[in-house]
């Protein structure tokens, strides 16, 4: 049949392939790891695909959902807040949909997510499975680890706002279970014990380093290859030498040729100076490491000898800025001070990073001698604690497993103990036993011998000679293991009767190795180094083991040494502030939330708790009918060598000094103090001649005399103070700005009010309106002064 005349004249539409005609796929998010100090694009493209990997099939019904989430989370870090967020909820994403893709349930979709988080859930039975009192070497191959509840409450809370930036109505879905609780697990700060010894150490170990190193770069000398440290402990004393080199001891390094070396002298330097910060200013990880160039030292007006150091860094999920005061006064380890602390580290960090204003205090340095865009905390912290000795004073809890290590070497086999995560998300236990070579069992059951020894004592374990002597059982059950040096000193150390055969057996692991030496002449150690046609010698510094030792073991930071972390520093001296200033000082020193503290602090430390009831428990001891309340109050607080027992402080200024609060809230004895600013106080009188308490209410906030008081009228009068502050700047557009740093200064002293408190103030300016004794008048002071 013939075609249509009309056929040659119609237009149809031809599709035209064409790579110009197709619009890429991006799917990216920023990231920012614990390591990063910068976020970075990442590319999320992979969740796209069956169990999140790219070489599995591609689900295309994902792509609207990521589309969103990827949209959603860079307007959430345009808007200021923090990357490292967006990459929680990324990585609790991820591991969601990985777990519905593996039971076949659509992960965009609220049948998934109850499957995950509900009442019969993928989380409850993880809850199930957790087993807080067993380590992970106590554990069987195949055991599940399970999750705390915390954790469970953590991940479904973030899981529901990933789920929502990808638009979905995830908050609605929380409603068809039940929730998760469970208590948070408070920090544990250092013990006065551990704060002496990591002070001692990290300050000898930075004020060694960091003017050498100072002294190299201002006089453009070559460092030499090693730097010598001398470290004390108790009764002698170790020289440890700190290699100098940036260059990594492996071969491996980035496809940019870019390597860092932790173990360094200068990353070993900052290493130290960050805890040391930790240390003087209780600020946390973030605010520390964005601490930056440059620094004030400031002198104070009444005290010329007083010098104070404001370092400052941007908290940005408070939107505010975080600082810290650190002055010239003495610690107690070796009478160093902070000033001189933050002048060397500042120096030090100018010289080697070029202290460009803004550029961070603390970095590492790289094997070019550059910054290193991440300061990775962690991978120092592993050579601090080895190099320092850093020993954990409950690290015979891991004896049992030393002990399993050392028999198992001892029959050339190596237990590979580590976590693994099945096609479901669980965290499962792997631990295969696998013959090995005669040198790695050598070496193995020598480190295994050293942690065993050193759980038992603290004496060095570093030239000790065979054989050794033991005594009889004693009344105690233990017996005492001597020894010598060999140069000579006898010393001993005690361990129960039953570990008697343990230690008989490292004697007789150490002699065999002795036996086997080509030179029978050469001493007979304890522990050693060396191949058996070598001459015995000793390792080079404190202990023999390396920094990934305990990692390779699956023995957990602070099991056997102790764990360098801002959180237990903060928390370390949140307690010694609160015995004292009670949560409003705490507050004030960590500049947290007062709910912050509650929830990680003071507030839910058993220890603390146990200290409040045992003083309530010496004072009633003390009562009897010779001796009231008070005396048994005033004995006990003498006792344990505090001011005042922190409940009756502000009742008993009222009953003794008849104390009364300022307009504003604030307690203060009318001498103003304020560090390195001016003193208008003493300008008044001294044009007045009049000697006249201070009436500047709204420096309180500056000055060193005030104190804030957890109590319902003044807390009343401090409500409406910041009241009075806020209308009087409406009224004057043109007013000073640093009346809005002086309220924001009070909202901060009034969340340190406790919730009742707080409550009951809050009901009171609700009903009467502003305090009586508080006016606009104090306001417009503070705006025309």
């Amino acid at each position: 049949m013939g075609k249509s005349p009309l056929a040659k004249n119609s237009k149809t539409v031809k599709h035209v392939r064409n790579s110009k005609n197709v619009v890429p796929l991006h799917l990216t998010i920023p990231y920012k790891d614990s390591k990063s100090r910068n976020a970075t694009e990442f590319d999320i493209s992979h969740l796209l695909h069956l169990a999140a990997n790219s070489n599995k099939v591609k689900i295309n019904s994902r792509i609207p959902f990521l589309r969103n989430f990827c949209k959603k989370a860079h307007q959430y870090v345009d808007n200021g807040r923090s990357a490292a967020t967006v990459s929680e909820l990324y990585d609790i994403l991820r591991a969601f949909i990985v777990f519905c893709d593996a039971v076949n349930v659509d992960p965009f979709s609220e049948a998934g997510y109850l499957k995950y988080a509900g009442n019969d859930g993928e989380l409850r039975h993880r809850m199930k499975m957790y087993r807080p009192s067993k380590r992970l070497w106590e554990m069987s191959h195949g055991d599940e680890l399970g999750i705390m509840e915390t954790s469970a409450c953590q991940i479904t809370s973030e899981l529901r706002t990933a789920l929502s930036l990808c638009g979905l109505p995830a908050e609605t879905w929380a409603t068809h279970h039940r929730g998760f609780t469970g208590e948070t697990t408070s920090y544990k700060g250092y013990s006065n014990a551990e704060e002496e010894l990591l002070v001692a150490r990290l300050s000898e170990l930075f004020f060694t380093l960091a003017p050498q190193l100072i002294a190299a770069k201002k006089e453009n000398l070559v460092l030499p290859d090693e730097l010598p440290v001398v470290i004390g402990f108790g009764g002698h004393q170790e020289i440890i030498s700190i290699k100098t080199s940036l260059k990594p001891r492996n071969l491996w390094m980035s496809k940019t040729g870019i390597s860092v070396r932790s173990s360094a002298a200068f990353n070993m330097a900052m290493g130290a100076a960050y805890h040391l910060m930790c240390f003087f200013t209780s600020l946390n990880d973030g605010d520390i490491q964005s601490i930056a160039h440059p620094t004030t030292i400031h002198t104070d007006e009444r005290d010329k000898s007083l010098q104070v150091v404001k370092v400052s860094s941007f908290k940005a999920r408070a939107n505010k800025e975080v600082d810290a005061v650190l002055t010239n006064q003495s610690f107690d380890v070796d009478k160093r001070d902070g000033v001189k602390f933050i002048k060397t580290l500042e120096t030090l960090s100018a010289l080697y990073g070029g202290g460009a204003e803004g550029s961070e205090l603390l970095f590492k340095l790289n094997n070019q001698g550059e910054k290193n865009s991440s300061f990775d905390l962690q991978e120092i912290n592993k050579h601090l604690m080895v190099e320092l000795n850093l020993l954990s004073p409950t690290r015979a809890s891991c004896l049992p497993w030393f002990k399993e290590l050392f028999h198992s070497y001892r029959n050339q086999h190596v237990i590979e103990l580590k976590k693994e995560t099945n096609t479901l998300g669980r965290t499962v236990v792997s631990k295969v036993t696998r013959p090995c070579s005669k040198t790695k069992s050598t070496q193995g059951a020598t480190n295994s011998a050293y942690c065993i020894l050193s759980c038992y004592t603290d004496l060095p374990l570093k030239g000790i000679l065979l054989p050794l002597t033991y005594s009889d059982k004693d009344a105690e059950g233990n017996i005492s293991v001597s020894f010598k040096y060999r140069n000579g000193e006898s010393h001993h150390f005690s361990v129960p009767a039953a570990d008697k055969a343990l230690i008989k057996d490292i004697e007789q692991f150490a002699t065999e190795l002795a036996d086997k030496q080509k030179s029978k002449r050469a001493e007979r150690l304890l522990l050693k180094r060396g191949h058996q046609n070598e001459a015995p010698k000793d390792w080079d510094g404190i202990s023999p083991i390396s920094a990934n030792l305990m990692s390779t073991w699956s023995i957990e930071t602070n099991e056997y040494f102790i764990s360098l972390q801002s959180s237990r520093w903060r928390e370390m001296t949140s307690n010694q502030v609160y015995s004292v200033s009670g949560a409003g000082g705490v507050q004030s020193l960590l500049q947290n939330l007062l709910q912050t503290i509650d929830k990680h602090y003071a507030n839910g430390d058993p220890r603390l708790n146990k200290i409040i009831i045992s003083q309530a428990l010496q004072v009633m001891e003390l009562l009897d009918e010779d001796t009231g309340l008070e005396l048994a109050k005033e004995i006990v607080a003498a006792k344990l060598g505090i001011t005042m027992l922190t409940h009756d402080e502000w009742k008993k200024k009222q009953e003794e000094e008849r104390a009364k609060t300022n307009p504003n809230g604030i307690h203060c004895n009318g001498q103003q103090n304020i560090v390195g600013g001016k003193n208008t106080q003493r300008e008044t009188n001294n044009a007045m001649k009049l000697q006249l308490p201070c009436a500047e209410y709204d420096m309180c906030h500056k000055c060193q005399s005030a104190k804030a008081v957890n109590e319902t009228q003044s807390i009343y009068k401090l409500i409406s103070f910041i009241d009075v502050l806020k209308e009087a700047v409406n009224l004057y557009p043109n007013a000073q700005e640093e009346v809005h740093e002086r309220i924001a200064a009070f909202e901060v002293t009034l969340d340190g009010a406790s919730k009742d408190v707080y409550d009951n103030a809050m009901a009171l300016f609700n009903q009467n309106g502003r305090h009586p004794r508080v006016s606009m008048e104090h306001a417009i002071l503070a705006l025309h002064r």
